[in-house]
């Protein structure tokens, strides 16, 4: 099911004034026809991220069609009711009818886990930052559930919204694979546990 909604959010005016961004949005699962259209965002949302962080040439080479041949299986799955019933999961946000954020969250992958729920990936249309669209994403796709995440060393913006999600950076780093990017590992305890309860075993 879809639900609408219009944030609160501001912008600079040509003048220095704040005005109001005005966006609406709609929430669903992935369907036939999405991918494309996710795969151009997830490439315009890595090339805004990454620049700076990775080389220009890497940063500039990047296509859609890089992300492609991951969406076309993530929708045919979705559109085959073939998503398997583990607590995996992806949300899109549309705006206008096309992807403005997606959200995909699922069983931990690492083998040792802080928690048993795993962050894969949060991205949102830059211009949409500031709307409230990626805390929309992130609390219909995790609730209040514990819950950890990688984000790029030196990916500020990132880490600050996600402190502000209640994550914080548990000490632990590691190689992501592309051009020597570190990662910092972020954990967010369920609500009235202590980290050490969130934990696994613990």
């Amino acid at each position: 099911m879809s639900e609408p909604a219009q944030p609160p959010g501001y912008t600079s005016g040509r003048d220095g004034s704040q005005e109001p961004v005005r966006a609406t949005w709609e929430l669903r699962e992935p369907r036939a026809g999405d991918a494309e259209g996710i795969a151009a965002l997830h490439a315009r949302v890595w090339a805004a991220t990454y620049r700076g962080i990775m080389s220009d040439e890497v940063v500039d080479a990047l296509d859609p069609e890089q992300f492609r041949p991951m969406w076309d299986q993530v929708v045919a799955a979705y559109d085959a009711g073939a998503v398997p019933d583990d607590g995996r999961g992806i949300l899109l946000a549309t705006s206008d009818g096309q992807p403005a954020g997606f959200c995909l969250h699922g069983p931990a992958r690492d083998e040792d886990p802080p928690t048993p729920h795993q962050l894969f990936t949060l991205n949102v249309a830059p211009e949409l930052h500031g709307t409230g669209l990626a805390q929309e994403l992130l609390a219909r796709a995790l609730g209040d559930r514990a819950a950890y995440l990688w984000v790029a060393r030196g990916n500020d913006r990132a880490v600050r919204f996600y402190e502000q999600q209640g994550f914080a950076p548990d000490g632990t780093e590691g190689l992501d694979g592309h051009e020597g990017v570190v990662e910092l590992r972020m954990v967010r305890p369920a609500p009235g546990r202590s980290d050490r309860s969130a934990t696994v075993g613990g």
